[in-house]
């Protein structure tokens, strides 16, 4: 009996410390995925007479605010549970004015851009990854009861930048104005997101963000100063996430030799 709770002991050990040396190896983090974005500016925004409390501030309308989105960005685990990371995202923002509907404005405007954003942000780790998983299991205890999903929030600063096209239902409905159009400006984004371990060095990822853009000309519907709504956009991305060893510099390597 003695011998065998020796050996867990010396398992134990071992396992955590080559646990640690690898966390510490693994540095850095690769990412890339797809996903969708929702727009909320003062195209296809609700008409606050009839909207609800909750569509005053957040509204999603499927065929009239989502567009489509890929991101990609390197992650570096600073120290314990911050991380640093640089990120972009390509994809569209589209927006169109709902018609027959009281609850929004029907003013014919849509507007259809393609937008690219880079920013830095700051993570922190709110449920850490569990670094003995593997003698969990080797002392007989269920998958489910060593289930770990890394949680985390963030927030950052960057830009964002697009460029497409709008137009507007003039004449009571006989023309169509049409004009192309370029936006750039400060973005904040925040947000949280879940990881799920597949192997050593890959994990999936979901992520949903919150894009808060200093500006009223993303969607080129610009007010005094800023309009009825200051433009916005989410996004809900899928990632597959790679760790990457570290060179003789101390710089990732993306290559495998």
């Amino acid at each position: 009996m003695t011998k065998r709770v020796l050996n867990i002991i010396i398992f134990i050990l071992l396992s955590s410390q080559g646990f640690s040396q690898g966390w510490s190896y693994y540095k850095y983090e690769f990412y890339y995925g797809i996903g969708a974005t929702n727009f909320m500016g003062d195209v296809g925004a609700p008409n606050l007479e009839y909207a609800s409390p909750i569509n005053n501030y957040v509204w999603v309308n499927f065929w009239n605010t989502i567009g489509f989105t890929t991101n990609a960005g390197l992650r570096y685990h600073h120290k314990d549970r911050q991380y640093f990371r640089a990120n972009i995202f390509l994809g569209q923002l589209y927006a169109d004015d709902p018609t027959e509907d009281i609850k929004y404005w029907d003013m014919g405007r849509s507007f259809n851009t393609f937008f690219t954003e880079i920013a830095v942000k700051y993570e922190f780790m709110i449920c850490e990854e569990k670094r003995k998983t593997s003698v969990y299991r080797k002392l007989g205890e269920t998958f489910l009861k060593n289930i770990n999903i890394p949680t985390y929030l963030f927030i950052g600063a960057g830009a964002t930048f697009n460029v497409g096209k709008y137009s507007k239902i003039v004449n009571e409905g006989k023309n169509v104005d049409k004009e192309t159009f370029a936006n750039i400006a400060p973005v904040i984004p925040f947000g949280f997101g879940f990881k799920y371990k597949i192997n050593k060095l890959t994990y999936i990822n979901l992520e949903a963000e919150w894009h808060f853009t200093i500006s009223d000309g993303v969607d080129n519907v610009v007010g005094d100063g800023f309009g009825e709504w200051v433009d916005q956009y989410q996004t809900i991305t899928f990632n597959i996430i790679h760790k990457l060893r570290k060179n003789q510099n101390g710089y990732p390597k993306f290559k495998r030799r």
